[in-house]
């Protein structure tokens, strides 16, 4: 097929969009496995949204190359059925990476139970009798409005930097929702296509790129939800001289007291408890990570090879993975921006709180940002 000059610039338009969208799921696919390691299930959404908008684009794709490339009107009816199926079982997927109990929150499992067989009725439908434009485009609107209510909810309970880049991602969805309108064929008239509508539809798509890269550049860890709720405190630990180098209280964070004979008893005991371990064990590698109380939990994390002296110590009220990904946190930032005096720590002692109380900033911005 010869194409005319406007489909020409129309493909290369659709092409630039096309390498950008592929570029986009690729980052949602490396933001998620840069932090799977962590094991902290909220961060599966990135994984929900990278598959989500494969389905989605690679259905757009089938379509237009429907509209501009394919004459016969046997393969397009093809084209068309797959490009729908496409489009119509990417809410199915999203659906799919979010069937764990931490989004059961947001996600009522009868409710996402009932769309997800509805979709797949859908695509029965759309498989097995002669294709219904208006009726697949609005099949496929009920489903994908679905998931524009899971991002809406999402973003209710979520906090901070996580809401703001939820936003985003919320922006640029409903922008490639809407584009919809512009570029699917939804006048079942295979003949007689409006080429402004198309291109109205492409610079949506690339809006919606934008706004979407903005929400997923640099996409923060995901905690679990009620992890703000579960810390206790945390205590900061030279073992070296048994002395607290650091301690914040996260269920009054605006108190200054600070118990002095309770925080030497607390260092001395971790301290204890250490070095039992390694004489039982009759090794120096063997480390306590978990201390269970009656109706806590201590968490540690050691100091860097560069300071093995350091014991971090966070108490929570039960064991969440979260948390200790924000101990790991908290490690990293307080080695950073002490590093020139935690080089020198034995020769400070006694000016402990005057080196060490501006991390109060770290540790308050580490909450909120989450």
């Amino acid at each position: 097929m010869v194409l005319t000059n406007i489909q020409e610039i129309e493909l290369l338009f659709f092409l630039g969009v096309l390498i950008l969208y592929i570029e986009l799921v690729l980052y949602f696919f490396f933001r998620y496995y840069k932090i799977m390691d962590e094991r902290l299930p909220l961060n599966k959404i990135l994984l929900s949204f990278g598959t989500f908008y494969s389905f989605f684009i690679l259905g757009i794709s089938i379509l237009a190359y429907n509209r501009l490339i394919l004459t016969d009107l046997y393969l397009k009816e093809i084209s068309y059925k797959i490009g729908y199926l496409s489009i119509l079982f990417s809410p199915v997927i999203f659906l799919y990476f979010l069937k764990i109990k931490e989004f059961s929150r947001i996600i009522y499992y009868k409710i996402s139970r009932f769309i997800m067989i509805f979709s797949f009725l859908s695509l029965l439908i759309l498989i097995f009798l002669p294709i219904n434009f208006l009726i697949t485009f609005f099949f496929t609107m009920g489903l994908i409005s679905f998931i524009l209510i899971i991002q809406i909810r999402l973003m209710i309970i979520s906090k901070g930097n996580i809401k703001k880049r939820l936003l985003h991602i919320f922006i640029g969805n409903l922008l490639s929702i809407f584009s919809l309108f512009f570029i699917l064929e939804i006048n079942g008239d295979l003949d007689q296509i409006e080429n402004i509508p198309f291109m109205i539809g492409l610079a949506f798509l690339i809006v919606s790129f934008i706004w979407t890269m903005f929400g997923v550049y640099s996409f923060p860890t995901f905690y679990e939800f009620k992890w703000k709720m579960n810390l206790l405190s945390l205590f900061i630990i030279n073992q070296e001289i048994n002395t607290i180098l650091y301690s914040h209280n996260f269920e009054d964070i605006k108190s200054d007291y600070k118990n002095k004979e309770y925080e030497a008893m607390f260092s001395s005991a971790i301290i204890g408890i250490d070095k039992i371990l390694s004489v039982i064990t009759n090794t120096q590698d063997s480390k306590v990570n978990k201390i269970e109380q009656a109706d806590s939990l201590i968490l540690i994390e050691y100091g860097s090879h560069l300071l093995p002296e350091i014991i971090y110590a966070l108490i929570v009220k039960e064991d969440l993975k979260s948390n200790s990904y924000f101990l790991k946190s908290i490690k990293e930032q307080f080695e950073s921006f002490f590093k020139e005096i935690l080089s020198d720590i034995n020769y400070f002692e006694g000016n402990e709180e005057e080196l060490f109380g501006s991390f109060d900033i770290i540790i308050t911005n580490l909450v909120d940002q989450k």
